[in-house]
């Protein structure tokens, strides 16, 4: 009895976070979908190859207002980080929301109105250790405080920004340097042919695909709101993964 229990209720707990959707998305300047929690990287900190520019896109079907705080912070002291949501800062503190003292209001379905909202460390850092820094955003009421409590849709979205000298001989980076999600299509730029594998969340093989040396389009369209693991290997035996999130 205590097996069939713990059966319903992990059923159940899946059911209920499926139906969980997200309030907002972020995407990058050429609209395609910055999967939530996924790490930017970057080998540069020269300002047209460090600079990321972002949207942040209202799901919901009314006006959404939002804010946004460093959560985490690993190789810097925050104060080479620009920060532009709203307004822009030239340096960052922990748990410190933006805009100070204010919000980013959102319509329906559209982004917010300014065009130069972006990351942009200029923080090398010791030479050795990585920069890291991530950022939440997350819902606020008209008083500038955090929505909490609005069953079925999540109303934060994490984004990590990482640099590092390093990056450039990262085998992964030469294998892959683009990878996006737009109108139900990802898309991988691969600098070699390779084979993909995709599983969801609970183990299950949904796709296998050879990955040729170019542009990639895998229809998703049938797998919305859902969280799927790509592992990749190549003619050499390369392999490694990648987690991402269907909005």
């Amino acid at each position: 009895m205590r097996l069939l229990i713990s059966i319903l209720s992990f059923i159940i707990s899946i059911n209920i976070y499926a139906q969980i959707e997200n309030a907002f998305i972020i995407e990058d300047s050429d609209g395609f979908v910055i999967a939530d929690n996924e790490t930017l990287e970057f080998d540069s900190i020269e300002f047209s190859d460090a600079s990321f520019n972002f949207f942040v896109r209202n799901l919901t079907g009314e006006e959404i207002f939002l804010r946004a705080e460093l959560t985490l912070i690993s190789g810097t002291d925050g104060a080479g980080m620009e920060f532009c949501f709203g307004e822009c800062y030239n340096g960052v503190d922990l748990f410190t929301q933006y805009p100070l003292g204010g919000y980013v209001s959102i319509q329906s379905g559209e982004t917010q109105i300014s065009s130069g909202d972006h990351f942009f460390n200029q923080d090398p850092g010791d030479g050795t250790s990585p920069v890291e820094y991530s950022f939440r955003f997350f819902m606020v009421d008209q008083n500038g405080d955090e929505v909490v409590s609005i069953p079925e849709l999540q109303t934060d979205y994490r984004v990590n920004y990482l640099y590092s000298s390093n990056l450039g001989l990262n085998e992964f980076d030469s294998l892959i340097t683009n990878f996006r999600f737009n109108d139900n299509q990802l898309n991988i730029i691969s600098m070699e042919n390779m084979f993909i594998s995709i599983y969801n969340i609970h183990g299950k093989k949904i796709l296998d695909k050879n990955i040729l040396i170019g542009d990639n389009f895998i229809d998703f369209s049938s797998f919305a709101h859902k969280t799927l693991i790509l592992n990749f290997e190549t003619k050499d035996n390369i392999k490694f993964s990648k987690k991402i999130l269907i909005p």
